[in-house]
Parts: structure tokens; sequence; C-alpha cells
């Protein structure tokens, strides 16, 4: 690549050189000639066509560069996944075996015999049979409230409701002594019309 990038560069120096000579020559006679002008457009289109080859070399090249680069970034990436994926696998093996050894340690040291193992079943009955009648003490004492209070809402509806009759009874006899005084009162005036 660099050796391309020499050879442009001493080409462009020569047709730059030559041009300039041209210039000079064509400047010291007083007509132009016809084939000195095709000549000089051509070492233009050369130069023009150098400088682009050039441009094109060394884009490519940072190109080049750049996915090497990307390539080594992408690998160390990558080098670092693995690497955390294996510590971690590691790390969980090592935790459930420590969590395997103390629970075998605790074992032993809670059953280690056949009358420890015996004992610890005992204490964990009678623990069973406490707790049992516990929960069935407050499960009769939650049935007791709520049938107090069960009867104590139905004692208290029954009462509203007798009271209720009682008004309404009341009101309903008053209505008809009312209207039955009016028609004894009606019929009366009846009979004296008549």
């Amino acid at each position: 690549m660099a050796e391309t990038t020499k050879k442009s560069t001493n080409t462009t120096s020569r047709s730059r050189s030559s041009a300039t000579t041209r210039s000079t020559s064509s400047r010291s006679t007083s007509t132009r000639s016809a084939a000195t002008q095709p000549a000089r457009k051509s070492s233009a289109r050369a130069t023009t066509a150098s400088r682009r080859r050039t441009t094109a070399s060394n884009e490519t090249t940072k190109a080049a560069e750049a996915n090497v680069r990307a390539a080594k970034a992408t690998a160390a990436e990558t080098r670092s996944y693995a690497e955390r994926v294996i510590l971690t696998y590691t790390g969980a093996v090592l935790q459930a075996r420590d969590n395997f050894v103390e629970l075998a340690d605790t074992l032993v040291k809670r059953y280690g015999s056949v009358s420890a193992a015996q004992k610890e079943l005992n204490k964990a009955q009678r623990t069973l049979s406490r707790d049992l009648t516990r929960f069935e003490r407050r499960g009769a004492t939650a049935r007791n409230d709520w049938e107090r209070e069960l009867r104590r809402t139905r004692t208290q509806i029954e009462r509203e409701l007798r009271q209720r009759r009682e008004v309404v009874t009341k009101r309903a006899s008053a209505v008809t002594d009312v209207i039955g005084g009016q028609i004894k009162a009606t019929g009366e005036q009846v009979k004296t019309l008549v």
C-alpha cells in the first residue's frame, strides 16, 4: 500500500514538472500549436485519474484498518462474555456445593443418632399438635363471634320491624276511625235529608 502511494506521488510530481515545462515553452512561442493542446488534456486527465486512484486506495486502506479494529473489539467483547458465563457457572456450582455441605452438617448435628432423630420427631409432633389445637380454638372463637353478631343483628331487625308494624297499625286504625266517623256523619246527614 505504501509503495502505491509513493508511485502515485512520483507520477504526480513528474506530471506537474512536465506541465510546467510545457507551459513555459508554450509561453515562449507566440503561437500555440494544435499538437500541444491534446497533450495537455491527456496529461491533465492522467493526473486526475492518478489522484482518484490514490484517494480510493487511501479510503480502502482506512476502511480495512477500521474493519480490523472492529473485529478486534468484537473478539475482545466475545471473550469478555464467555469469561463471565464461565465464572458465573463456576460460582453457582461452588455455592450449591457449600449449601449442600451446610445442610449435611446440620442434619448430622440434629439427627446424629437414632435417639436424637426420635427426640426431634417427638418434638415436631408436639409442636404440630399444639399448633392444631390453637388453630381449632381460634376457629371456634371466630365462629362464636359470627353467630353472636348474627343473633344480635337478627334481634335488632326484628325489633325495628315490630316497631314499624305498630306505627303502621296505629296509623291505619286512626285513618279507619276517621273514615268510619265521616261515613257515620254522612249517613246521618243523608237520613236527615230524606
